[in-house]
């Protein structure tokens, strides 16, 4: 096979390229060289005088049909060794493959320089539905070619996701090694620099252990071998083990130290640290209880910092002093006693520990100079409403799209056949078919149906399941925060002599501050957070009622319309019913059955009943 059949060993496509890309040449391959720029391809209405192998690349049905008829044996290879279903299956030309093999063509000749079968062809170029055909015709993709490669190593070399997608869904091993023993995941790590296919393989549970026949190396081994970072980070994130030793003795930081890779060196030291890390008792208990610990300790801090602001000390630099240490005390605890995935709770924990000490300020400072019920009652029902929300929206599902692994192979071949396997419909990371309205989340690594999303003061993705929760959670947290302002006002004025109108605010700060110093600390931070909360409120209300959207439909609409010719309106999508209609379907009122709504499963909903030209230039993804 030549060089313009193919990459040869060793080559990969360029990055860049989207995975879904699987659609024929324009320009089909007839030599060993590069393919013909297109004004130099003759006329393909004077094709009469063509021969089968240069009708069967631009695909000329009618003259293939008549050659074939003449006598032409279609198993007859080229002075190539080549045969017309290669040829046909590298230029995706689907009818004249079921002619072919119609007439007596076999599915798995070899054939061309490097051996291949016509599978093995079409896989270099990223043929999907010519792969799906040849396979429904019976081609084997265990059948290895002259490189030592078998189908789903060549999909890897050649960085075809929706390919390596498929013959894992038709029941082709993640693990299945080539003639020298290496599997899919090693060749990736070897191979192709960058996160994929490496983090798509992944995905599939392949043995991160297995070790090559010659040298015994494993995924990690290539990977610094070939100075791959990306591959690297990948492995050590899903468990790789770094103890193992290849055929030399060699342990995987052996091989990093002789690489040089200053980055991979550090990465494979700070895995040995996190590893020693765990082996101690202590920590490796307090695991299990690392949520509850970093709320502990931030709730500590929190009153830490008020306290130290609240000396009696006049020393600037003493208080400064203590809040430093506080503040290089808590990033090393967080560091070293904290995992990375409960790192991504820390301003969830800091926000809850602020609003518990604010909570302790309001009943012990505060509520009691609100002498009337008419200021208490709205504060306690609001914090009543304010705890129930922020944990309805924390606990609540919010819409993670769940299945299960046939439930994940049936999807990849029924979208494959149909040839919807592309990142509209189908999610690389969770392996599932996308529904309507739904994205992918990073933090959280799941799509999420309805998203609106990641809010880092809950912790957690806001979807279908937990919006309403969220805006209520919002509401009541912009009340609170608003009465806590209004309270320590009436508390300065009434407790604390000051001059505002005669000296000016600088001298009002300065005098509060010497009042009570905790006031003013709780005042600040339930300031921003009122700040905060009701902007956030406003836009969502704004989104909700008027548009029908969520914020990541509206942000990613609004990008859209700034790069386009032409416009999209944020009021014209098809989910905007009406300002009642989209606030009754939202918080699902029924006011009595007096207000009829549709309840939708967003997690499962892929289509809406509704005019299809109305989803015109309405695409979210």
């Amino acid at each position: 096979m030549h060089s313009s059949h193919g990459h040869k060993h060793g080559h990969h496509r360029p990055h860049g390229v989207h995975w879904q890309d699987t659609r024929a040449h324009d320009q089909p391959l007839v030599h060993k060289d590069q393919p013909p720029r297109q004004e130099e391809l003759p006329l393909l209405d004077d094709c009469s005088s063509w021969d089968i192998v240069k009708a069967t690349q631009h695909g000329i049905l009618e003259r293939c049909k008549e050659l074939v008829e003449a006598g032409y044996d279609v198993r007859q290879p080229d002075k190539e060794n080549v045969t017309l279903l290669h040829w046909a299956a590298i230029n995706n030309r689907q009818e004249l493959v079921k002619y072919y093999i119609s007439k007596g063509a076999i599915v798995d000749q070899l054939g061309g320089d490097l051996n291949s079968t016509p599978l093995h062809w079409a896989i270099r170029q990223g043929h999907l539905q010519m792969v799906i055909l040849l396979m429904t015709y019976g081609a084997d993709p265990s059948l290895i070619d002259g490189e030592g490669y078998c189908s789903i190593h060549l999909a890897v070399l050649f960085q075809h996701m929706p390919l390596i997608a498929y013959f894992l869904s038709k029941g082709q091993s993640i693990d299945l090694p080539d003639l020298n023993g290496i599997t899919p995941l090693m060749l990736s790590a070897k191979q192709i620099i960058g996160p994929e296919p490496t983090g798509f393989l992944l995905k599939f549970s392949p043995s991160l252990n297995a070790v090559d026949k010659l040298e015994k190396n494993t995924a990690l081994h290539w990977a610094i071998l070939s100075r791959n970072v990306n591959a690297v980070e990948l492995l050590l994130r899903a468990g790789a083990n770094c103890d193992i030793q290849n055929a030399k003795g060699e342990a995987p930081l052996d091989l990093a130290l002789q690489t040089r890779n200053r980055l991979i060196i550090h990465m494979l030291r700070e895995e040995e640290k996190v590893k020693h890390s765990r082996s101690f008792r202590l920590l490796k208990s307090l695991e299990k209880y690392e949520l509850p610990l970093l709320l502990l300790v931030s709730a500590i801090v929190m009153w830490a910092v008020g306290s130290i602001a609240d000396m009696n000390s006049d020393s600037w630099l003493l208080k400064g002093s203590l809040l430093a240490i506080l503040f290089v005390g808590i990033q090393l605890f967080i560091r070293r006693c904290i995992s990375l995935k409960g790192q991504r709770y820390v301003p969830t924990v800091f926000f809850v520990s602020s609003i518990f000490w604010a909570f302790i300020t309001c009943f012990v400072w505060l509520l009691p100079d609100m002498g009337a019920l008419a200021f208490q009652v709205p504060f306690i029902l609001s914090t009543v409403g304010l705890i129930y929300n922020f944990y309805k929206t924390w606990r609540t599902d919010p819409g993670y799209i769940k299945t299960t692994e046939e439930e994940r192979k049936q999807t990849i071949f029924t979208l494959a056949e149909a040839g919807c396997l592309d990142y509209r419909m189908f999610c690389t990371s969770c392996l599932v078919k996308k529904p309507l309205r739904s994205y992918h989340c990073l933090i959280c690594n799941s799509c999420v149906a309805k998203f609106d999303q990641h809010c880092v003061w809950t912790g957690y993705c806001i979807g279908a399941g937990n919006h309403h929760h969220f805006v209520l959670f919002l509401f009541f947290l912009t009340i609170v925060g608003t009465w806590t302002v209004y309270a320590n006002s009436v508390y300065w004025k009434d407790h604390c002599p000051t001059t505002y109108h005669q000296d000016g605010a600088w001298t009002f700060l300065i005098q509060i501050a010497s009042c009570s110093p905790w006031l003013l600390y709780i005042f600040t931070i339930m300031l921003l957070h009122t700040s905060w909360a009701a902007l956030t409120l406003v836009m969502q209300l704004y989104q909700i009622a008027c548009l029908g959207l969520t914020t990541h439909e509206r942000m990613t609409l609004l990008m859209k319309s700034r790069h386009s010719k032409h416009p999209v309106s944020l009021r014209t999508t098809p989910f905007n019913n009406g300002c009642l209609q989209n606030l009754t379907e939202f918080f699902h009122w029924r006011c009595f059955g007096l207000a009829k709504h549709t309840e939708i499963d967003w997690t499962k909903q892929y289509m809406l009943p509704f005019d299809p030209t109305k989803m015109k230039n309405f695409q979210v993804v």
